[in-house]
């Protein structure tokens, strides 16, 4: 990617040492989260998230938050806008932040193609903040009528800073297929020659299951990926990506945006 990760962990790691509150970062999908953590404790960030996956940690978490032992809290839009997080965890963090980081921007506008309506719901949270709380968003896929969406939704004072789109360590291309067989035939005869692992993206689950069952039957270690796929799976899954222990995840949006894999040899959407 770009390193939009860079930017707000460093910008985390100068505040901390400065004395500011911990950075409330809000993040588009539990998948990327993790990922996120990853990359955070490799920085020396300490990061911790509350999600619906881990309800029996949100007691510790919130005491480590109260405790000032927190840099870096993940959140997803839906728990940042839940009255129960709200009333209970967000007053304390609110209250000594730095820093908020609003990733996946692009989802606060319905111009985009990941819109999420309690994204655009973060902008009445805003006002929760003290006085002079810097907020940044980030994001790699807004256009021109996205960004100015954004602008709209976040006020006048906002200052945009774009870099350019094309990027040389990517190849692109696009192949016109006719049907499903046709399809699945490219990917039996293409894919064993790629370097390293990659992502396949489909539109459904059921696709998830019938692609990586086809290409299993073809010698390729190939596995399904979805929302439907069990918490520990999805871990061990993510694990095999970024260690380069899988050829390939056929996976849905769930896999998401933003996964940082330095060395992720390619991906195809179908």
């Amino acid at each position: 990617g770009w390193g939009k990760s860079a930017v707000y962990f460093i910008a985390t790691r100068l505040l901390r040492d400065a004395g500011a509150g911990a950075t409330i970062l809000v993040s588009p999908l539990l998948a990327l989260m993790r990922n996120q953590i990853r990359m955070a404790e490799r920085a020396g960030v300490v990061a911790r998230t509350i999600n619906s996956e881990n309800r029996d940690d949100w007691e510790e978490i919130t005491t480590a938050i109260d405790a000032d032992e927190v840099d870096l809290l993940l959140v997803s839009p839906e728990r940042f806008n839940n009255p129960a997080f709200r009333a209970d965890v967000l007053p304390t963090v609110a209250a000594r932040s730095g820093l908020l980081v609003i990733d996946e921007a692009h989802c606060i506008s319905d111009w985009g193609h990941d819109f999420r309506p309690d994204y655009r719901r973060l902008v009445r949270v805003l006002e929760l903040l003290p006085a002079g709380v810097p907020v940044l968003c980030t994001t790699a896929t807004a256009n021109d009528r996205v960004i100015e969406d954004i602008q709209a939704q976040l006020g006048a004072e906002l200052v945009t800073q774009r870099g350019p789109l094309a990027r040389e360590s990517l190849a692109l291309s696009m192949l016109e297929t006719s049907s499903q067989p046709e399809r699945m035939a490219w990917l039996a005869q293409v894919v064993p020659g790629l370097s390293g692992s990659g992502v396949i993206y489909v539109l459904t689950v059921a696709d998830t299951t019938r692609v990586a069952s086809f290409l299993r039957t073809q010698g390729i270690d190939a596995h399904a990926y979805s929302g439907e796929t069990e918490s520990e799976r999805r871990l061990e899954l993510e694990d095999a990506l970024i260690g380069n222990d899988v050829k390939a995840l056929v996976a849905t949006s769930a896999l998401g945006m933003g996964k940082d894999r330095p060395l992720l040899a390619s991906r195809t959407e179908q």
